[in-house]
């Protein structure tokens, strides 16, 4: 091929020799990273054709490589290509444990593809008993070798008792660490040692990131959180971190440390955050964070901390695992409004937790979050209760004309009702939400509550009528919108089924609604009841 194209096109065959074209061009052919976004049976994998333009001339060897090996799940390739297995494993392993004996020639083969490795993902199906990855694992940590060197994002996600086979995957570089924690015992000491090997062996991380199981959810004081605090304690780099909870010392530190900027973990007692925070304190915290994400237990501890935080944020996120009071909700917006460190926000998420029960008596009216309308600077506003939200047509409007540069609007996107509500029953229309997108120039992202009742007095549902109307002439960004509408109105959207997408893909040009595997639809039943939620069908 190098011959063919130096004789029949060399301008062509020396802009692919400069690395930056050539790299570019690679960046194009991506290994399976559409997955999640397409469903498995329309994605085609990239592998082969980055092996192909490895295989093409020396030239091409090394980034085409770079790229096949850059993100990978499990530690599989690695052994086929040292020839332990000489297949993809469809299934779980059923072979007797035994140790690999490893060579010098296959431990230099192995050597010369982990360089390579970025991005590496070890889950559950990676890692059942008997599997033959964990005695490849054992046998890499027996040499003590680092299977990955150059690795900068690490997700495990398997059993505690398995977490020994962690510290191989550790190395110098890493930058991002995940971790998914399952069935923690207090007499298991291997995720003890995970977050001991952490500071050791990682010594540029930058962000941690620590989830816990489902029966760990109602533990605020899980017990491998001593452990990972006193860890992160000995992190310098630190930039963002995720955890379920960490001790008062350890909050101190992060709020020390320059580098952080994102903090996401439980909301401290009002105690200790009047300790950490109050005028006493001489040492000035949090100063470069500019995002924070918290999980509530009291609501009496947020009122210490939107009164104490002493930094301008641009992004905060509170999940309540108590139910939103709407005097509560309104005492916390008059709170954001008033405070300097508050009057940037360009982010905000308010949510309730699932183990709240859903309500249909409970309602969150305009007036509950009027006062955000002074936050001018909002991008993002995410409302997601398990309650009512009585939002009228006014009352968009009203939201038009506060957030100028408003980008996402989602009102009760999971469980909650935007159906009318008592006192004062309101109902949005389709022309309303066209009429709100239209004021809303740079909004990308819409979900909001409708009935469908006025749909065929608002239009024409001919279908001839619908193919003739032109598409509508707005400079709206809209990509996404869910539109949801009440239980008892199902009836009409299956009578206007097919003319729905007709009239939807004119009113709404940019959004579209018909991808295979979108996640925002563009009509999802609204339902309040407990035993019609998704929660309480899992």
């Amino acid at each position: 091929m190098a011959s063919a194209m130096s004789s029949d096109n060399p301008t062509m065959h020396r802009a692919l020799l400069i690395s930056e074209i050539l790299s570019n061009i690679i960046s194009y052919i991506s290994v399976d990273d559409r997955p999640g976004v397409w469903p498995v049976e329309y994605v085609t994998s990239s592998a082969p054709t980055l092996f192909a333009l490895a295989l093409t001339c020396r030239a091409f060897s090394e980034q085409a490589l770079d790229a096949l090996w850059n993100n990978f799940k499990g530690v599989e390739p690695f052994m086929r290509c040292a020839g332990i297995t000489s297949a993809p494993q469809k299934g779980l392993q059923q072979d007797k444990d035994y140790p690999i004996i490893l060579t010098e020639a296959q431990l230099a083969i192995i050597a010369r593809y982990g360089y390579r490795v970025r991005s590496l993902e070890v889950g559950m199906n990676y890692w059942r008993r008997n599997h033959l990855a964990q005695s490849f694992l054992r046998t890499i940590a027996g040499s003590s070798k680092v299977l990955v060197p150059n690795l900068r994002s690490l997700e495990i996600g398997f059993p505690c008792e398995l977490l020994y086979l962690v510290p191989p995957l550790l190395g110098p570089h890493l930058q991002h660490f995940f971790i998914s924690v399952r069935n923690y015992e207090k007499d298991n000491h291997h995720l003890r040692t995970v977050f001991q090997c952490l500071p050791l062996c990682c010594p540029s991380l930058e962000s941690i990131t620590v989830l816990k199981s489902y029966h760990l959810f109602r533990e605020r004081d899980a017990p491998f959180v001593l452990p990972m605090s006193h860890a992160i304690q000995k992190m310098q780099k630190l930039r963002s971190v995720t955890v379920p909870a960490i001790t008062k010392d350890t909050l101190v530190y992060l709020g020390g440390l320059s580098s952080v900027t994102d903090i996401s973990s439980h909301l401290p007692t009002g105690i200790d955050l009047e300790d950490i925070l109050g005028s006493s304190r001489g040492q000035i915290l949090f100063e470069n964070v500019d995002s924070v994400d918290w999980e509530i237990k009291e609501w009496r501890d947020v009122e210490v901390f939107t009164r104490l935080w002493p930094h301008k944020l641009t992004s905060m996120t509170l999940r309540s695992e108590a139910k939103f009071d709407p005097s509560l909700l309104q005492g916390l917006c008059d709170s954001l409004h008033v405070r300097d460190a508050f009057r940037n926000l360009k982010y905000i998420y308010l949510s309730e937790s699932f183990p709240c029960r859903l309500s249909s008596s409970t309602v969150i009216t305009i007036d509950t979050i009027r006062p955000l309308f002074y936050l001018s600077q909002l991008r993002v506003v995410d409302i997601d209760t398990r309650s009512c939200m009585s939002i009228g047509a006014n009352d968009l409007v009203e939201m038009a004309e506060a957030w100028r540069y408003l980008q996402v609007l989602l009102l009760n996107k999971t469980d909650g009702s935007m159906s009318g509500a008592a006192p004062i029953p309101q109902w949005i229309t389709v022309p309303e939400v066209v009429k709100f997108i239209e004021l809303c120039p740079s909004l990308k992202k819409l979900c909001i509550g409708i009935t469908l009742s006025t749909v065929d007095c608002d239009y024409d549902m001919d279908k001839a009528s619908l193919c003739a109307l032109g598409p509508c002439n707005s400079d709206s960004r809209l990509e996404a919108l869910t539109l949801k509408y009440p239980r008892d109105e199902e009836y009409i959207r299956h009578t206007y089924s097919s003319d729905f997408e007709i009239l939807f893909s004119k009113l709404f040009p940019r959004v579209n609604q018909f991808h295979p595997f979108e996640e925002l639809r563009i009509l999802q039943s609204d339902s309040i009841e407990p035993h019609n939620s998704t929660h309480s069908n899992a």
